[in-house]
């Protein structure tokens, strides 16, 4: 229902006009639904705000949740790290967190260690990093060890990619959908009515994702 923007767009429209709200440019659109999905996405990882005095999680994320990992999905991407010689790699340009790391031969996990535990682990005897490689968080890419680790393949969240609305101007100066321009969203369905109930909130208009799909069935009966 949603892989068009232009269905997005209309629904927003509608929603708006049923509670009487008004115009939503296309500035606008592309202003409030970018900020609509990277509020839901950062729902799905685990709000900070959400964690508990005792218990350092979000009532909601995607590692501890089999479901809400596979709404995820369409912005979990792989990458090849290629750690120069004193181990450091940068992230990818659309990099949000880490999902797994893996050496790129033999698909050994690459665990993550904290900076406080470098030198224990470093120097384990029990569990060497020349058999069991680690990676650091820094503030511009990861820190690898052993050194001579080689590459290694990265599961990542990314930034959502854009929605656009494209447009053209037709002789009256009004906006007319362009699907040259544009760019749909990756979000299935259910994740779409989430983001666009949100990105109505950011327009004023507070509507449950059951009305809304509702409206989208009148546009699509309508043949808007």
């Amino acid at each position: 229902m949603f892989e068009n923007v232009n269905t997005v767009y209309q629904l927003i429209q509608y929603a708006s006009n049923k509670a009487q709200n008004g115009y939503v440019s296309p500035e606008d659109f592309n202003l409030v639904i970018g900020q609509a999905q990277l509020s839901f996405a950062d729902y799905l990882l685990g709000q900070f705000q959400q964690f508990q005095p005792g218990r350092p999680q979000a009532r909601v994320q995607y590692t501890e949740n089999q479901i809400t990992r596979q709404r995820l999905t369409p912005v979990i991407y792989g990458y090849i790290l290629n750690p120069d010689p004193t181990g450091f790699a940068p992230y990818p340009g659309d990099y949000v967190q880490t999902d797994a790391m893996w050496t790129m031969y033999g698909n050994s996990r690459v665990r993550y260690c904290e900076q406080e535990h470098l030198y224990s682990t470093v120097n384990s005897s029990i569990d060497p990093v020349t058999t069991n490689p680690i990676y650091l968080i820094e503030d511009e890419g990861f820190r690898f060890y052993p050194l001579t680790i080689g590459q290694a393949k990265l599961s990542y969240v990314r930034n959502p990619p854009a929605i656009i609305w494209g447009y053209t101007l037709d002789s009256n100066g009004l906006p007319v959908y362009n699907a040259a321009t544009s760019a749909n969203p990756v979000w299935a369905d259910v994740d779409m009515l989430e983001i666009i109930v949100r990105a109505l909130k950011l327009v004023g208009v507070n509507l449950q994702s059951g009305v809304l799909l509702q409206y989208a069935n009148q546009i699509q009966e309508g043949g808007q």
